[in-house]
């Protein structure tokens, strides 16, 4: 008898312990974002507009660049978003590699896109900057961007403590 009671309390927590266990994709998390998702220089000096001081005055500028990057940015960030593959990386030699070395430049230069937009916008955002305020600024942004640094995979590798 008790044989049998502790056959069916194997049984009875099987599917119990398959329900309480992750499966891989659920282990993944949610999908990683896409790299040019890190914040602008100038919305990290509206998110910091507090600690910067800003007035409503440089606050309205700043939010005025922020939105003209934004749609800027917009159409460069759907050509990225386009050259992401839907899935997991292909096994090796799946896919043809003159095409991934094309995706690959062709993503380098939107990128480098995003840069010189970002950095137009920062030099344009500084000049509504006090000198003290742009002392601060640039420190909040190096701050932040070795905080966010370039991730698993990118140059470097991972991030220094991983």
């Amino acid at each position: 008898m008790k044989r049998h009671l502790f056959m069916l309390g194997l049984l009875l927590s099987v599917p119990a312990f398959a329900e309480a266990t992750p499966t891989q994709d659920a282990t993944r998390g949610p999908p990683r974002p896409p790299p040019f998702a890190r914040p602008s220089p100038v919305q990290l000096l509206l998110d910091h507009r507090q600690e910067l001081a800003l007035t409503d005055a440089q606050a309205t500028g700043l939010e005025r660049i922020q939105a003209a990057l934004e749609t800027k940015n917009a159409p460069v960030k759907q050509s990225l978003e386009a050259l992401r593959p839907a899935g997991p990386p292909p096994a090796s030699g799946t896919q043809d590699d003159a095409t991934h070395r094309a995706n690959r430049e062709k993503a380098h230069g939107y990128f480098e896109q995003l840069r010189t937009n970002d950095t137009q916008a920062y030099q344009e955002a500084e000049q509504l900057l006090t000198d003290a305020q742009k002392t601060q600024a640039r420190a909040l942004i190096t701050a932040a961007w070795e905080a966010h640094g370039p991730g698993p995979g990118g140059r470097g590798g991972h991030r220094r403590g991983e």
